[in-house]
């Protein structure tokens, strides 16, 4: 629903601002490689910067309007921090443990360095909101602790679906509990930072029952 891949029963959500969404799944179609799934998740950032350039081109046109253009093209690539996606994206895969290579076939690749390659073009792309579906699932402890960097430092939203309760106490500012309650709805943790001591009484509450759960996380 957050996505807009499934239609709400009732009521109304509004969208705004940029998705970076990782699924538990991905469909690789052959041919594809890791560059290209890094040109799709940073095409808001290229996009950007061949607009900039262009604007700053037609400050010798002579058109009236040309500083105009080129200071809205300046800003919508400032917001992006456009120049600097590249590097973004190949410090979070070096990081994560991802391939580097951007020659390399995704169909090449196992399930698991798929996602990892996925999720630093993710981190790289400076998109507003990110949805991670379990995110650790295919992380060492060096790649986990990079990503709760990162998630921590992101100045956007973050919705994490996750068993890592460690990553969701590091991470998350409220906890909703989707496991069945007495009164039939969901329990939320939390509200605001820091959710550690919340998310403890939590984990106590549980004992030792799965629990699937989303950690939501905004800047402070």
């Amino acid at each position: 629903m957050l996505t807009g891949a499934l239609e709400v029963d009732s009521g109304l959500v509004r969208r705004l601002g940029t998705f970076g969404v990782a699924e538990q799944e991905m469909t690789v179609t052959d041919g594809r490689t890791v560059g290209d799934l890094v040109d799709v998740e940073l095409a808001d950032a290229r996009a950007a910067l061949a607009a900039f350039d262009a604007s700053a081109t037609g400050l010798t046109s002579g058109d009236h309007r040309a500083a105009e253009r080129y200071t809205q093209a300046l800003e919508a690539a400032e917001v992006l921090d456009a120049w600097d996606a590249d590097r973004r994206v190949d410090l979070a895969l070096e990081h994560l443990g991802a391939v580097t290579d951007r020659s390399r076939p995704l169909a090449a690749l196992s399930v698991g360095q798929r996602y990892r390659v996925r999720l630093a073009c993710l981190l790289g792309a400076a998109r507003d909101f990110l949805l991670l579906d379990e995110p650790t699932n295919h992380l060492d402890a060096a790649g986990l602790a990079f990503l709760t960097d990162r998630l921590r430092a992101h100045p956007g939203g973050v919705v994490l679906v996750s068993h890592d309760r460690a990553l969701l106490s590091d991470v998350a500012t409220t906890v909703l509990d989707l496991d069945p309650s007495r009164d039939g709805g969901p329990r939320v943790f939390g509200g605001g930072s820091p959710v550690t001591r919340r998310v403890g009484a939590w984990n106590g509450n549980a004992g030792s029952r799965s629990t699937n759960s989303s950690g939501l996380s905004t800047p402070g």
